[in-house]
């Protein structure tokens, strides 16, 4: 591919909007939002000086105020929202304006989309905005009749506490929002996106912005089952990077070089004010690259700035598949996407795959591996080792108390007294009334022999895991069980062969 000069790209430097074509355009100010910056609560919740402060119940009553539901009904619905997540204590105050700043434009511009992929989601709070206010515009009108429900899917490598707590509030008050909803703890790997649903993303730290925009346009050598890529993209990057110790490549789809990008970046920064952070230059010349990118990849992209009241990271960027077949005809011999965009699961033992599409099937496969049970026992599926209780216990293979003198000892070689271990393990789990948990016993290392009395000693380890055919296969025996078996085994061995424990 054939990069651009950087004489000539230096040229895109001074407006970001002069290097895209018609076809992007930008809302500013952002009419949408004004009822949410005029909001007498932020004054009173200081948010200049405490951002990051937890909304609580004593701040519920700033937003219940009296308003008509006629002319501010999307004021009404703040409050609303506003009042429920105060009551869970863990919503940051300047998150909950940005994001549903955020979800106010995303839903204006995908209102067509039925099913939305809140990715990286932390808490979810995008996605439960998101399907609020589908189901609030839905509610009464005939929208409902010609739209079926939208429902949202959250992928993240940990759901949060607050996840489950802002879900639980969520529900309580909007009860025909659950099985709308799910949460798949998982790496963004395991994501085969589909341009039935929105990607979406609000703070996308790092370069993960460019793996969400690379994920939403697809490769061309059939790495994801997406058609020919293009699947609808709305995010809000963050910590800008361009390095590439930190994983940071231009798409192939760009024509530049990261290079060319240090350039434009160098250049930025010359035309500066004296108090502006070099930062600015990073993520203005970042963002540029990454809209020109989508918009030669056959997308119309939209950027709207948030109101900087809320958040100084305030860019959103919009994308939507253009409705013509030019996409479709580019070169596909394209080089496979960089080492970084190749993101590898935490682990490799579970299979997972998490289908984004707006089908049935894919939406009962989600369902069937949402929640943080069905994660922990994956997790347990991938490292079993780490979560069997296991005992080590180093046993006298020559027993001299037995016939009264050491040279007239029984004698057992370890083979022989594995298959004793074995059997009273397996008699101890038996004892265990619930589940039965299963018992392997292993030889652990060499015969110890005593250096002074030529008497033998061998090291066993007893592992206790729960059997296959339960809901959560290899989940772990719990510690008490394990210690109830422990006891088991050391009373029996004790009245076979007598002191044979070391």
């Amino acid at each position: 591919m054939k990069f651009a000069s950087v004489s000539a790209l230096v040229l895109l430097m001074p407006s970001r909007l002069q290097a895209l074509s018609t076809s992007l355009s930008s809302l500013s100010p952002p009419t949408l939002v004004d009822d949410i910056v005029q909001h007498p609560a932020i004054k009173e919740l200081s948010m200049d000086r405490r951002p990051r402060g937890k909304l609580k119940r004593r701040h519920q009553s700033l937003f219940q105020n009296e308003y008509s539901q006629e002319n501010d009904k999307q004021r009404v619905l703040f409050d609303e929202l506003a009042v429920i997540l105060c009551e869970t204590g863990v919503v940051p105050r300047k998150e909950l304006f940005e994001t549903y700043s955020a979800a106010l434009h995303i839903h204006e511009k995908f209102r067509h989309m039925r099913r939305v992929a809140d990715l990286a989601a932390g808490h979810g709070l995008l996605s439960w905005f998101l399907l609020v206010l589908d189901y609030k515009e839905c509610e009464g009108s005939n929208i409902s009749e010609k739209l079926k429900p939208r429902t949202a899917i959250c992928v993240d490598r940990r759901m949060p506490p607050s996840a489950e707590k802002i879900a639980n509030a969520m529900i309580n008050h909007y009860p025909d929002l659950e099985s709308r909803w799910t949460y798949v703890q998982s790496d963004l790997s395991s994501v085969i996106p589909h341009p039935s649903c929105l990607i979406s993303s609000v703070h996308a730290c790092g370069t993960l912005t460019d793996y969400l925009i690379e994920l939403a346009i697809g490769d061309f050598k059939n790495r994801h089952t997406n058609s020919d890529g293009r699947v609808p993209l709305a995010v809000v990057p963050c910590c800008h990077t361009i390095q590439e110790r930190k994983g940071y490549r231009p798409h192939d789809l760009l024509g530049m070089d990261i290079s060319q990008i240090v350039a434009l970046v160098d250049e930025k920064k010359k035309h500066l004010n004296r108090d502006d952070s070099p930062s600015i230059a990073v993520a203005d010349v970042l963002d540029n690259v990454r809209l020109k990118t989508l918009e030669n990849a056959g997308y119309d992209v939209e950027e709207v700035m948030l109101p900087d009241i809320f958040t100084a990271r305030n860019r959103l960027m919009m994308a939507e598949r253009k409705n013509d077949t030019s996409f479709r005809n580019r070169d596909k011999s394209l080089s496979q996407p960089s080492s970084f965009f190749e993101r590898q699961p935490l682990t490799q033992k579970v299979d997972l795959q998490i289908p984004l599409a707006d089908d049935e099937k894919s939406i009962s496969q989600c369902n069937k591996i949402s929640g943080k049970e069905k994660s922990n026992a994956r997790f347990v599926q991938e490292i079993p080792n780490h979560f069997s209780h296991s005992l080590v216990i180093s046993i006298w293979l020559d027993n001299p108390h037995l016939e009264g003198s050491f040279d007239n000892s029984i004698k057992m070689d370890k083979a022989s007294m594995l298959e004793v271990l074995q059997k009273i393990a397996s008699d101890g789990c038996a004892q265990i009334e619930m589940h039965q948990p299963k018992c392997e016993v292993q030889i652990l290392g060499d015969v110890y022999e005593h250096p002074e009395t030529g008497r033998r000693s061998q090291r066993y380890k007893f592992i206790y895991r729960k059997p296959k055919d339960l809901d959560s296969s290899y989940s772990p025996v719990s510690r008490q069980d394990a210690k109830k078996i422990d006891a088991k085994i050391r009373r029996r061995l004790d009245f076979l062969y007598g002191e044979i424990v070391r």
